[in-house]
């Protein structure tokens, strides 16, 4: 939802509002989904996992398509919730391949995986910009929605999820309290939870805007293109730093190279808050992404290193739980802080940054155990 703001803009929200209309549409986009973020883990360990991961591409081509008829602002608040059906698949995933790794390079496996994102980032807003200033930004979702189906057509003939892996008999709602109290019991699952849910907070305060922020540095011209460029930047270095990052926490231990990530992130966003130009706020944006990626990519290895093999889906799952939180809390917050500072956007920067650093606080107070990745 990179050009989010542009296309508010396009459907004739008027500049006063802009900021405050795309908190609350980036808001609705996590609070629909909220509700089932225990059940998709669960279902899919009890189930299929495969047909989970096929339900989430399914319905983003259909999300899509409808964005690309859009006509009125208020059909995006009536279509953009419908993106929080499209998550729940990042557990299943990454429990999928935690079956299929080999535990001493778990992190590397999971941090390339994790790849995928920010490389979506870095060639789909660098391609997408050039698109949207030549032929517009709904043209966007309507190829969006054609490369969807194609990924639900992959799934279906190509993905083939393990058949010999246990299936729990429990129900599932059984399987749902047994995950949420592994997530409030064990130390581990409670601090990685609480960690993400603070590394996760200090991106969504700002990146909704990140196009009325590089608007401000850059001016209008070519918007679109700038602005695919800047989160290009940030997806390539990514994909790029955080595979690196995992193969060194797969010998020296995840909880290290997770703080040296953190702390990295916390660093870029408070640099990106006083970058005088376009190039340094792209470069500490850039670096930010190294940050936050090896930062996340440590936290589910941790936490996938540690679970059982008949409730790992169930609980990855849960532990995705503070992208939802994150998505509606940092949406409301800076839309009222927005709303109260007259649109200024540079201190939100500054305050994701502080929010950033204190999502280290509960790794480090986790009692270190005999393993080294650890």
């Amino acid at each position: 939802m990179t050009f989010l703001p542009l296309l508010v803009r396009q459907l004739g929200v008027g500049e006063a509002q802009l900021p405050i209309t795309v908190g609350f549409l980036s808001t609705a986009a996590f609070v629909a989904g909220l509700p089932l973020v225990p059940f998709w883990g669960a279902w899919a360990d009890r189930y299929s996992r495969k047909a989970i991961v096929v339900r989430s591409a399914a319905v983003e081509m259909v999300l899509f398509l409808l964005l690309a008829a859009a006509g009125q602002v208020w059909q995006l608040f009536v279509l953009v919730p419908l993106a929080g059906l499209v998550l729940g698949n990042t557990g299943v995933m990454l429990s999928e391949l935690s079956d299929l790794a080999p535990r001493q390079r778990l992190g590397f496996a999971i941090s390339i995986v994790g790849t995928a994102t920010p490389l979506g980032i870095a060639l789909g807003p660098a391609v997408g910009g050039v698109i949207a200033d030549r032929f517009g930004i709904q043209s966007l979702f309507l190829i969006d929605g054609v490369l969807s189906g194609l990924i639900v057509l992959l799934l279906l003939v190509a993905f083939h999820e393990r058949h010999d892996r246990p299936h729990p008999a429990e129900p599932v709602l059984s399987m749902v309290r047994r995950s949420l109290k592994t997530i409030v019991t064990t130390p581990l699952a409670r601090g990685v939870f609480l960690a993400y849910l603070l590394l996760l907070l200090g991106q969504r305060l700002v990146t909704p805007y990140l196009a009325l922020w590089v608007e401000s540095l850059h001016g209008t011209a070519a918007l679109a293109t700038v602005v695919g460029l800047v989160a290009g930047a940030y997806g390539l270095a990514s994909a790029v730093g955080a595979p690196i990052a995992a193969t060194v926490g797969d010998r020296v231990g995840y909880r290290r190279i997770f703080t040296l990530g953190a702390l990295l992130a916390a660093a870029c966003l408070g640099l990106a808050s006083v970058a005088p130009g376009l190039l340094g706020f792209a470069a500490a944006y850039a670096g930010f992404g190294v940050g936050f990626a090896t930062a996340s990519s440590m936290l589910f290895t941790l936490l996938a290193s540690g679970l059982p093999a008949t409730i790992r889906s169930s609980v990855l799952n849960l532990a995705m739980a503070p992208l939802y939180l994150a998505g509606v809390l940092g949406s409301l917050l800076s839309a009222a802080f927005l709303g109260f500072s007259g649109g200024a956007l540079q201190p939100l920067w500054a305050i994701g940054s502080a929010v950033a650093f204190l999502s280290v606080i509960p790794i480090l107070r986790l009692r270190p155990t005999p393993s080294a990745a650890d």
